[in-house]
């Protein structure tokens, strides 16, 4: 059900099924929410996360290390595909974390991001009242062209990327605050599905795909269409 605002599982099954066994670092990965996707979807992941009590929870899924993505614990190359989600606001030292995600993805490798944007003027208002978002401080606001040539300046192509999420992680605060709201999801998914396209522009959050420079590792015609809503692949540029 949710699938259809989060659009990017979609993409990243495709990627990650597409090279069984990949060796993936989830930078920031809390108690392992993603972790348990990227190994249902066949990869090898492996976490990292600041606090030690998001980490303990993340062991019981795969493998997990307390640091931070400005000074990442891996050897130059160690990894296939970088996942960073929601992350970089929260990052003291941006370049760092840019720097030290390239360094570990071997030549070829990709780095999927998620990330809120400023293009939502909801997200605009949410920063202003709460400054930080579950204790962590928040050290970068992004508008979502901006974070696409933050890629780019740090040495990756951008290959796809879109905005998502024009109003339901506002209505979603309802039933993660009263858990019997839950039975209202799919009414509040499907007011997401059908303000997407005229609100577009203010999506709240973005996905992005970005490459190492070098020879592919993962092969990208299926989910390079996917990502591409079906309709035949143009490359970014």
């Amino acid at each position: 059900m949710k699938e259809r605002v989060f659009r990017y599982r979609a993409i990243e099954k495709r990627i990650v099924a597409s090279r069984p066994g990949a060796a993936i670092l989830d930078v920031g990965c809390g108690p392992g929410d993603n972790l348990t996707r990227l190994l249902r979807y066949g990869g090898r992941p492996r976490g990292i996360d600041p606090d030690l009590g998001r980490v303990r929870n993340a062991v019981a899924i795969s493998p997990a290390l307390v640091a931070q993505g400005e000074k990442l614990p891996w050897a130059d190359e160690s990894f296939e595909m970088v996942y960073i989600s929601h992350v970089l606001h929260h990052a003291t030292d941006l370049g760092a974390v840019m720097r030290e995600a390239r360094r570990v993805l071997a030549p070829g490798g990709l780095l999927m991001a998620l990330e809120t944007v400023e293009d939502s003027p909801i997200i605009r208002l949410a920063r202003w009242i709460r400054p930080k978002w579950e204790g962590d401080d928040v050290f970068n606001r992004f508008w979502y062209d901006e974070l696409l040539q933050t890629f780019r300046e740090h040495g990756f192509e951008v290959l796809q990327s879109d905005k998502f999420n024009c109003i339901y992680f506002a209505l979603e605060l309802f039933p993660l605050t009263f858990r019997p709201f839950e039975i209202f999801t799919p009414l509040f998914v499907g007011i997401e599905v059908l303000l997407r396209k005229p609100l577009h522009r203010y999506s709240a959050h973005c996905w992005v795909i970005a490459q190492k420079p070098g020879e592919p590792l993962f092969p990208n015609s299926e989910w390079m269409q996917e990502a591409n809503g079906g309709r035949p692949v143009i490359r970014q540029a």
